[in-house]
């Protein structure tokens, strides 16, 4: 059981940062005395760093002789800071940067999310951060892959049928925007859920990503979320293999320009086109490119792992 907000120390936080490959220029210890607007930059700087050096990924449910994903902070900061180039799925890397927030000084607390698919929204199975910087809340999100995104997004104050649908790059030419609307499922029309929209360019459709409330969720809430969601072969996350990390412009700007995805395949999107870069045929095949691409390597045990499930390669 986790009993309320985790801080990790000084020292962890230094080790976080090396983690990401934050420039020493835009390093601080804490955000308690800085401005609302410097706040927000920096938030804006640390979600940016994160993405582009944690993967989005799910391996410890199949390369490993356990099977399972512990959410307790110091298991996460041991997995995601300590170990080389891991990750993972959304209640982890959201839990991990929960703590990071907590021990900068930031001001948030955590949302359940219903995640969208083409049969409809599913149950609570996603994790998001509301952070309070003045008297705006942002929310911010850095465990949900390549469409996922890539910068904080304030949540206006609307009027009961006021639509806000402020328009922001996610990376170009995708764009993302934010709706607080009643979704389909709902059967009292006055419900209202903010939802997190996504295109891939700004002639496509917009498509609800997921949804999520204002309503505070404990930790213990995200226990039972997590159990679910790494354990039940009907979840997304049992049935296939995922790791993706954006990637950072190499001018300097502080930009994300593209993502690198791994399932049965290895690709990079880059401005909108998406090719394929590895066509694996064996375990051998995408371990190597996990080393190669993403630094993480696996111990025997964590290898042997994956032996006669359905997610093998080459069976």
């Amino acid at each position: 059981m986790i009993r309320g907000s985790y801080s990790y120390t000084q020292e962890q936080i230094r080790k976080f940062y090396k983690r990401i490959n934050f420039p020493q220029k835009y390093i601080r210890t804490s955000v308690a005395d800085a401005s609302p607007e410097e706040q927000l930059d920096f938030l804006c700087k640390l979600q940016k760093y994160t993405l582009c050096a944690i993967p989005f990924e799910n391996l410890s449910i199949h390369y490993s002789p356990h099977h399972s994903i512990s959410i307790h902070p110091d298991a996460l900061f041991s997995k995601i800071v300590e170990s080389s180039g891991r990750g993972g799925y959304c209640m982890e890397n959201n839990a991990l940067f929960a703590a990071v927030l907590k021990s900068l000084g930031y001001k948030f607390y955590s949302a359940g999310a219903r995640v969208r698919t083409p049969a409809g929204y599913e149950g609570w199975s996603h994790h998001v951060n509301i952070v309070t910087i003045g008297q705006e809340k942002f929310f911010v999100d850095i465990g949900f892959g390549p469409n996922g995104q890539t910068r904080p997004l304030k949540l206006p104050r609307l009027a009961p049928d006021e639509h806000d649908a402020k328009v922001f790059t996610q990376i170009a030419p995708a764009q993302m925007r934010l709706v607080k609307k009643n979704i389909e499922e709902n059967t009292d029309p006055e419900q209202r859920l903010w939802v997190y929209q996504h295109r891939i360019n700004e002639s496509s459709e917009w498509a609800d990503t997921y949804c999520f409330t204002e309503l505070e969720f404990l930790p213990n809430d995200y226990i039972l979320m997590n159990y679910w969601t790494s354990s039940s072969p009907k979840t997304m996350f049992t049935q296939k293999i995922i790791c993706t990390r954006m990637m950072m412009a190499d001018d300097g700007s502080d930009e994300i320009v593209g993502a690198l995805i791994l399932g049965k395949e290895l690709k990079r999107r880059m401005k909108g086109d998406t090719t394929t870069i590895w066509e694996f045929e064996s375990e051998e095949d995408r371990v190597m490119a996990l080393e190669m691409h993403y630094g993480i390597t696996f111990s025997e045990a964590e290898k042997a792992g994956i032996d006669c499930m359905s997610t093998e390669l080459g069976a």
